[in-house]
């Protein structure tokens, strides 16, 4: 834009030509910082003075544009731009339900057919079975009474007998397996006895109590309870 507002200098009084219009003589010429911004009229919002002569100039000034019947131009609005559709995430096939491992089949009377229909009945081992009444089986399998009791039966029989094989398998494990186990025996009489060759159980019992006695300081009487032990539970 050609003009300028004029502004006198604070000291001397000097009028000389200033940066831009201030806010306030916009103001109070009734144009809208908006409106002077299409205008094209220089603003200097670090000015804080107010001249009657330039309120004057820009009033002037926007009468000429009135009449020139210029309008601002509308803002261009910005295409959108397109936006690429994310690719949806492929669904993880849902994985098949593992089926219930149970051990009914192996109990003599149970089909695979009445396995699978007690397993979905909530009887799912030989365990759960033999805790069942007759009267629940029956009503939750369409059972008769009677074949529902030799079942119950049969699962109270399995682990009866799956409970002693498992108590007379622990019996038939030895209690005394190394020099070790042997009670009273502390590091130091299993660091002598593995010094003079004896290294097992069998080792032990091959030698002469006496003598390992008077090598190792061992006293005579625990070293022959030790044999004891040792042949007590062969026998056994």
């Amino acid at each position: 834009m050609a003009f300028r507002p004029e502004i006198h200098a604070p000291q001397t009084g000097e009028t000389r030509r200033g940066r831009g219009f201030s806010h306030s003589e916009l103001k109070d010429a009734g144009i809208a910082l908006a409106d002077a911004r299409w205008m094209a009229i220089p603003i200097d919002g670090r000015r804080k003075t107010k001249h009657p002569e330039n309120v004057k100039l820009l009033m002037d000034f926007a009468k000429r544009i009135s009449k020139l019947k210029i309008t601002p131009k509308p803002p261009v609005a910005e295409k959108p731009k397109p936006t690429k559709a994310k690719p949806k995430p492929k669904s993880k096939p849902e994985p098949e339900p593992k089926p219930i491992e149970t051990d009914l089949a192996t109990l003599s009377g149970v089909t695979k057919k009445l396995s699978e229909n007690l397993v979905e009945a909530g009887v799912r081992n030989i365990h759960d079975l033999a805790r069942t009444s007759p009267r629940r089986l029956a009503r939750i399998t369409d059972l008769k009474r009677d074949r529902a009791e030799k079942l119950v039966d049969a699962a109270k029989r399995y682990e009866r007998e799956k409970t002693k094989a498992t108590r007379e398998e622990k019996t038939k494990e030895p209690k005394i397996k190394e020099l070790k186990d042997l009670p009273e025996i502390n590091r130091t009489n299993i660091r002598q006895l593995k010094e003079l060759g004896v290294e097992s159980l069998d080792d032990l019992k091959a030698e002469n109590p006496r003598d390992l006695s008077l090598l190792t300081g061992i006293p005579e009487a625990r070293i022959k309870e030790w044999r004891k032990e040792i042949r007590t539970q062969v026998e056994e």
